[in-house]
């Protein structure tokens, strides 16, 4: 764990925070945090993070699939427990989306060049994939949400690397990446929080591996989702690469 009850931390620090019952918007805002830093370090890359949010935060809806199955987390007005959709999964899905699509060519110092072609032609084969292998393995394992998720992400990310090998370097760094900022933003929620995982997931149903108190499908869905979205918006639009200078 990373803190408890009647260590000296997690008391000064317990004190100044809201109930458990908001734990999860103060989650959202952490994300929200590091996005707001990956905008001001990325200045170039502000259409891109816009882009990640805007078209990540529709896949809120897919907590319909999560909850309770996966998770059932505290929320503004009960939506999760009412509706199984709430306001922190759309602000939360925006951050995850917006930071996940330029981490990568931050850290690489890369910028967007327009390929070269005397047609370019826009097709979404390695996203139907993913739409076609999770409701497949949805079929197949309905209890299994989070790890049909991180295998219709794997897939998908294999077909985009096939499809676009010079995206592959910027797909590795940021997935890694990504996983480690994840994985430290979780961190600072068990932080405040220590308690979060045990009352809001459905352990039973989780593969029972941790890293710091951290379930490892977060960390699997981080990898295979942020290596998918880092190179989204290059696919999509038909960017390459390159390095600056």
């Amino acid at each position: 764990m990373i803190a408890a009850p009647g260590d000296a931390a997690y008391d000064s620090v317990s004190q100044m925070l809201p109930s458990y019952h908001y734990s999860y918007l103060v989650g959202v805002l952490i994300f929200w945090v590091a996005w707001i830093v990956c905008s001001v370090l990325g200045k170039r890359y502000r259409a891109e993070i816009r882009w990640g949010s805007l078209i990540a935060a529709p896949m809120a809806l897919t907590s319909l699939l999560f909850v309770p199955q996966y998770w059932s987390p505290p929320s503004l007005f009960n939506l999760d427990q009412k509706i199984r959709v709430g306001i922190e999964d759309v602000l939360w899905a925006a951050a995850v989306g917006g930071i996940a699509s330029v981490v990568g060519e931050i850290l690489l110092r890369e910028s967007l060049a327009a390929m070269r072609r005397l047609s370019r032609e826009r097709h979404y084969a390695p996203f139907i994939l993913i739409v076609v292998v999770f409701v497949a393995l949805e079929f197949w394992h309905p209890g299994k949400t989070m790890d049909n998720t991180i295998v219709s992400f794997a897939a998908g990310g294999i077909a985009l690397a096939y499809l676009r090998r010079d995206l592959l370097p910027l797909m590795l760094t940021s997935g890694l990446s990504f996983t480690v900022l994840y994985f430290f933003l979780f961190l600072g929620l068990l932080f405040l929080y220590p308690q979060f995982v045990q009352r809001y997931y459905n352990l039973p149903n989780l593969l029972g591996i941790y890293v710091l108190g951290v379930p490892i499908e977060e960390l699997l869905f981080a990898a295979t989702g942020g290596a998918i979205w880092s190179v989204a918006y290059e696919y999509v639009h038909g960017y390459s690469v390159l390095p600056e200078g």
